[in-house]
């Protein structure tokens, strides 16, 4: 290691030791703009997360957060995602940079971000939590680019998702071939444009089932599905549970809490 670099590592950590809590330096993460971060320990509890994320889960106070994990903020198929991720980084101990996810906001509408995840270290190198940082996709400058070209066509499924869509107005909507759109899209978006609109839709039907007392039936017409059957087929390959089991689970959920 060059001389100069060696002199540099001991002046940042002859500080950072001189700092009496690392708060102070996370206290300064509730003023970035549109960048949501936060920290979990091995168990998956959240130990922080900044003002930014705070509102975006609809909450007034982070000790309504501090203690509880994904499964206790997010749908189940959601918080198996987070903790699916944060397991991998803790067992191979590498980060996970720039991975483009969709997170429910606090109304459950998906929003698209783009996330980098660290290992946290002991003093022995001995992993003890994840970190991770959000930024909205929609206000991450040049990282928006290629996916500019598809915000129609996200911006159509987002507000038709109950209409009938094909792959051939979606492409129409981006400028591309339907050929084209499916690449560009499961290129940028790691699954195919059908997968994505029946995630959509799947993520709408929660919505209903666990806030109104509308019929299977009804929420299927009303979320872009066939029918019953075909809404409650796809819906259990996609939640690992029947729609009438997950109305039953949160209801269960929400009482008890």
């Amino acid at each position: 290691m060059p001389a100069e670099h060696a002199t540099a590592d001991a002046t940042r950590h002859s500080f950072f030791e001189s700092v009496g809590s690392p708060l102070q330096l996370l206290e300064l993460l509730d003023h970035l703009p549109a960048t949501y971060f936060f920290a979990k320990d091995l168990q998956g509890r959240f130990v922080h997360i900044n003002a930014a994320l705070l509102e975006a889960l609809g909450l007034c106070d982070e000790r309504l957060v501090i203690g509880r994990t994904d499964h206790d903020l997010f749908l189940p198929q959601v918080a198996d995602r987070y903790r699916s991720a944060d397991a991998a980084i803790i067992e191979s101990g590498n980060p996970l940079t720039d991975h483009v996810c969709a997170v429910p906001n606090a109304s459950g509408v998906l929003r698209w971000y783009v996330e980098t995840k660290i290992p946290l270290l002991d003093s022995r190198g001995r992993t003890v939590g994840v970190a991770g940082m959000m930024y909205d996709l929609a206000k991450a400058g040049a990282m928006l680019a290629p996916y500019e070209r598809l915000n129609e066509a996200i911006t159509h499924i987002t507000n038709h998702y109950e209409e009938k869509i094909t792959l051939e107005n979606l492409a129409e909507l981006s400028h591309l071939s339907v050929s084209q759109f499916k690449r560009v899209f499961k290129q940028l978006f790691r699954q195919t444009p059908a997968k994505y609109v029946t995630h959509v839709r799947i993520n709408a039907a929660c919505l209903m089932l666990r806030e109104t007392s509308l019929t299977l039936e009804s929420i299927a017409v009303r979320t872009g599905f066939y029918d019953a059957s075909h809404f409650s087929r796809l819906f259990k390959a996609e939640m690992n549970q029947t729609p009438r089991s997950f109305r039953e689970q949160t209801t269960r959920s929400e009482a008890q809490g």
